[in-house]
């Protein structure tokens, strides 16, 4: 059986649990889109773009596993999207803002975030339900459809690709 957020209709939430909602579960989609994104800005046009489609799309999930396994994917394919259109038509990039933002990272590792945001796409959604989440493989399979051995064999090449990224930067 399904349930809605808050466990009602999408249409017939208040705006308290329609922000207890966003409150859960923001930080972690914002996370997400940083790594993606690496700008505090549009990853906040991002999370916002993924709370949009939330409210359209009615907002029936199984569990709260499907909640943020949809809100992930969601937002790692607005994410990609951006990217799309940055490649597209390309902007000067300020080396001198990268540090705006640091305050509102979660992170007690920037090193360690910052080679999470070097990943390849394909890495950095496993890596984020995994680690970030504390979902099992198991519960990411089935949040994301994708099999668990597909989930398992992604997990193991981002760790190596972050064990040699973080080895290098330690040793150079």
């Amino acid at each position: 059986m399904q349930t809605d957020i808050g466990g009602r209709g999408a249409q017939r939430l208040t705006d308290t649990e329609l922000t207890a909602f966003y409150e859960k579960y923001s930080p972690a989609v914002f996370r997400l889109c940083m790594s993606y994104l690496k700008d505090v800005h549009d990853s906040a046009d991002a999370v916002q773009e993924t709370f949009l489609r939330l409210l359209s799309s009615g907002g029936a999930f199984r569990d709260s596993q499907h909640e943020i396994g949809w809100l992930v994917m969601t937002a790692g394919n607005i994410c990609k999207d951006m990217l799309r259109k940055r490649r597209r038509h390309p902007s000067e990039e300020l080396e001198a803002a990268r540090g705006i933002g640091a305050e509102e990272r979660a992170y007690s590792d920037t090193e360690l975030f910052d080679a999470v945001c070097s990943l390849p796409h394909k890495y950095k959604n496993v890596i984020f339900l995994f680690y970030y989440e504390d979902m099992t493989t198991a519960e990411i399979s089935a949040a994301t459809g994708m099999k668990q051995s597909t989930v398992t064999s992604l997990l193991t090449r981002a760790r190596r690709l972050l064990k040699k990224a973080l080895g290098d930067d330690l040793n150079g």
